[in-house]
This record gives C-alpha cells, structure tokens and sequence, in this order.
C-alpha cells in the first residue's frame, strides 16, 4: 500500500498532520491534576511500552545501540523540556506560556547559526518573525497577568530552550541511526532520566485516579508515538528551524482545540495572532519547499 510512498514529496503534509496530533498534549495536560513530573514521566515511559513490541520484531533494533553516549544527551534535552512544559502551565498563564515557548525557532536559528550555518535558508527569518510575532499577538490578551508570574514564565522560555537543543542536538545522529532505532532510544533515555527525577523528588507513582491514567496513555500514544514522532523524521529531511516553525502552530490549534472540547474563550487578538502565526509557517514551508524542489534528492 504505501510502497510508492515518497517522504520527501509528502514530508510537509506529514509534519502538519504530526502538530496537529501534538496540539491534543495542551488538553490532556490541562485535564490533569497529577504532578507535573508523573505527567511528563507516564508520557515518555508508556510510550517507551507501546514502541517496545516493535522494537523487539525490527531486525535492526539490538540492544548494542544503547552503548552510543549521543542519544542519552538528546533523551536528556527532551526530559528537561517536557519537565517544563508542564510545570509552565501549572505556574502561569496559558497565554503566557504561548509567548515564551514561541520562542523555541528563536533558539534554534542560533543553534544553526553557531553550528550549522549551512542549514539556514534564505527567508527562513521572515517565517520565524512572522510566527513569534503572531505569538506575541495572541498572547496580549493578557498583557496584565504577562509578568505576574516570573517563574512560570521563566519555566516556559527554558522549555522553549531544551526543546531547540533536542530538535537541533539529534539531527546529525537522525542521519546515521535508522528512524525507529533512534526515537525508541531517545524515548528510553528520558524516561530514565524521568523516573530518576521522581525518585529523587520523593514523587508516588500511584494514587491519580482512572480518568488521569486515561490522559497519561493520551498523551504517550498521540502526542508523543504519533507527534513528536513524526517531528525526528521531519528533521532528517529539513532543517531543525523549520520544524520549530512549524510547531508554532501548536498552540492556535491547541486554542481551538480548547474551545470546542473545553468551552474556552477565544478573543479577537487569538484570531489576528493565529493568522500570523499560521502565516509564518505557510511562508516558510513554502519557500523550503521551492528549494527544495530545486535541489537534487539525498540518498537514503
């Protein structure tokens, strides 16, 4: 059925389909009321459970490859990240947290910047602009509650940070280890560090009701096996940038997400925002996919 299937051809509608899916963490999480560390912790651990049937079948998954020391960096980066994910929304404002993980493409252009000059493409700036700038709009609906909260605000922009270095830290590897072999590793490595995180907190692993382990698969099976999934193979065929633009559209969807399942208000500035926001991902998938169309294919 999909032998025909061509990913370079078909990556941009992969990577849109990919963000919506990951656009249902926001609801899940706000769901919840268990401690932000068991969230993230369930999240990556059961889908280490649901990966690991396959990972058993593949023939190119073997025990051997856990002895590279370069996906237990990468696993780390993305343990931080859902770590303050979480705790943003528990401390600030959802409006607040959407201003400052925009910041996430910001910190991956300087990544490209210092090491990887040659990914930037020309224009990829105006999208990056375009999306922060309409994340910027959205959040201004509640310009009085902005800095009303340091903290969370601060736990959101560091979020925005580890989750540029997991995108951009895993490219290079992306490109030596096959895609399964590489997320089923990464996954393992953060719930490593994840349960260590609980352990040493002094966490409970039990005692957060039926409805809350309902969210916990939620999260594991759509927004991470499915989302954040189809995020790694997107880095292998464009830039790291690219990708964090294109996330940016998370949190619009995950608005409207909010007010048809949750009732929640969607002001005029969410609207105005979300077509920039949505602007700036058009503009730059549009221009990486010109360039694309003009550059020969990589072997594979």
């Amino acid at each position: 059925m999909f032998k025909n299937f061509d990913l370079d051809k078909n990556i941009y509608f992969i990577l849109a389909g990919g963000i919506f899916v990951i656009s249902f963490a926001g609801i899940f999480v706000a769901l919840s009321d268990a401690p932000p560390l068991i969230i993230a912790f369930y999240r990556m651990f059961l889908s280490v459970v649901i990966l690991t049937p396959t990972f058993i079948l593949r023939r190119d998954c073997h025990l051997s490859l856990f002895k590279d020391l370069r996906p237990v960096v990468v696993g780390f980066f993305l343990a931080i990240h859902f770590i303050l994910w979480v705790s943003a929304f528990e401390y600030t404002a959802v409006a607040n947290a959407v201003i400052f993980i925009a910041l996430q493409p910001i910190f991956t252009l300087l990544f490209e910047a210092i090491w990887a000059r040659e990914d930037l493409r020309p224009g990829l700036m105006i999208g990056v602009l375009l999306a922060v700038t309409g994340s910027f709009i959205v959040g201004m609906g509640d310009l009085g509650n902005l800095f009303a909260n340091v903290f969370g605000d601060t736990l959101a922009a560091l979020a925005a940070f580890f989750a540029g270095l997991y995108l951009f830290s895993g490219r290079s590897l992306r490109r030596e280890l096959d895609y399964f072999p590489y997320i089923y590793i990464v996954y393992s490595y953060a719930s490593l560090f994840l349960v260590l995180g609980v352990l040493i907190s002094g966490t409970s692993f039990t005692g957060y009701g039926t409805s809350n382990w309902l969210y916990f698969i939620g999260l594991a099976a759509g927004p991470t096996v499915i989302g954040h999934s189809v995020l790694n193979l997107a880095v292998r065929f464009v830039p790291a940038t690219l990708v964090s633009v294109a996330i940016i559209g998370e949190p619009i969807l995950t608005t409207i997400l909010a007010w048809i399942l949750l009732g929640d208000r969607i002001t005029i500035l969410t609207f105005v925002g979300g077509a920039m926001i949505l602007s700036g991902v058009v503009y730059t998938m549009l221009k990486q996919s010109r360039r694309a169309a003009t550059t020969p294919p990589r072997e594979h």
